[in-house]
């Protein structure tokens, strides 16, 4: 999963340099390295904040633009987000957007720690799939869920039965994915009908010689996401026109990512999907195709996906709960604390971020609910 590899950087370090309205370390005889990201201190000129150095990378391959970390001024407002105490911020629901979670999560509890110290915030991220997440969210068990498709009607029904008032927040664009193996030279581009054949409920494509005239005798073997996963939810509907509407048959499919790349690597006419960013992560293992939506091929991309160009881009959204919007600081705190870094916390962790007419309806949204608390 790609927990695992977000926790793997947050353990990393990294090195500092200065700039412009940069604080020297000297001046601070404080680090500043990833493991202190988004740490706010106090001077007596202001307020400093820990960053990623501009033109740096949590992704970089080359050393020379590896991520580095400097204090850079901040304002009040970043220094009173970290002032909330002692409160566990509950999180759970899609896999996709659990690892923009996770970076947040671990932002945040350095910002709340530099400034609190054993009596900071604490942020718990599960993953039970989107719809596990809307499961738990309405029965009061969490304050956050995570989503890779808006909440159906009958999980509002839900919510609504129990009391449950929520706020939709987008937090990234993504799009899906469909991948084939490496040694796959043949499918560089498929149309959404072509996929229709492939996965509509009782088809029996099962070799690529049946996909396309002219494609290789070579065994398909599909991989997917399990029933339970937004992403699932939101293939189906692409491919199918109906969520939930697919071929079961001599397909494998789970709710961890990384079991779908583990086998379209093992097969050589193996074909999978996921999200975008996940296919970014693991584009030396599969190889991610073009499709045809019927204006022609497109790549998926930062661009297309947030254009929606790419026809199989979409939303991700986190459903907060409106009670402890309203009367938990640290709710409060964690919300606006992703809105106000949602560009970088999107690209440290793989996702295509909001554009700016997204941002500015997302910190509208936000402002009017918590302004009612």
């Amino acid at each position: 999963m790609r927990i695992g590899w977000i926790f793997a950087i947050l353990a990393s370090g990294g090195l500092v340099a200065c700039g412009p309205d940069v604080v020297a370390k000297a001046e601070l005889g404080d680090d500043c390295s990833l493991r202190y990201a988004y740490s706010v201190k106090e001077t007596a000129d202001g307020y400093i904040r820990c960053e990623i150095l501009p033109g740096t990378s949590l992704h970089a391959e080359d050393e020379a633009n590896a991520a580095r970390f400097t204090w850079v001024k901040t304002t009040e407002d970043q220094y009173l987000l970290a002032t909330s105490e002692r409160d566990l911020v509950r999180i759970d629901g899609s896999s996709t957007v659990a690892p923009l979670s996770a970076i947040t999560a671990k932002f945040f509890e350095s910002t709340s720690r530099s400034v609190n110290g054993d009596d900071s915030v604490r942020v718990s991220v599960g993953i039970s799939g989107t719809g596990g997440g809307f499961e738990k969210f309405c029965n009061g068990e969490t304050d956050i869920s995570n989503a890779s498709r808006a909440i159906k009607e009958s999980e509002v029904e839900i919510c609504s039965a129990n009391g449950i008032e929520f706020t939709e927040v987008q937090v990234a664009n993504d799009g899906l994915a469909v991948v084939v193996n490496l040694e796959n030279d043949w499918a560089q581009c498929l149309t959404l009908d072509e996929l229709r054949r492939i996965w509509e409920p009782g088809s029996t494509v099962n070799n690529w010689s049946q996909v396309r005239a002219g494609f290789p005798d070579v065994r398909l073997k599909l991989f997917g996401a399990g029933t339970d996963s937004g992403t699932f939810d939101a293939f189906t509907t692409f491919v199918n026109g109906k969520s939930g509407i697919a071929r079961r048959e001599g397909v494998a499919t789970s709710e961890n990512d990384n079991v779908t790349v583990q086998g379209v690597l093992s097969e050589k006419g193996a074909l999978g999907y996921f999200g975008y960013s996940y296919a970014v992560e693991n584009a030396d293992k599969v190889r991610a195709i073009s499709l045809d939506g019927g204006a022609g091929c497109v790549s998926p991309t930062e661009q297309s996906v947030q254009a929606y160009n790419y026809p199989m881009a979409r939303p991700l959204y986190m459903y907060v709960k409106n009670e402890s919007l309203e009367t938990r600081p640290a709710i409060r705190s964690f919300v606006k604390f992703f809105v106000d870094n949602s560009t970088q916390i999107n690209r440290d962790a793989l996702f295509v971020p909001l554009s700016p007419e997204q941002q500015q309806r997302v910190r509208l949204t936000v402002e009017r609910v918590i302004s009612t608390s």
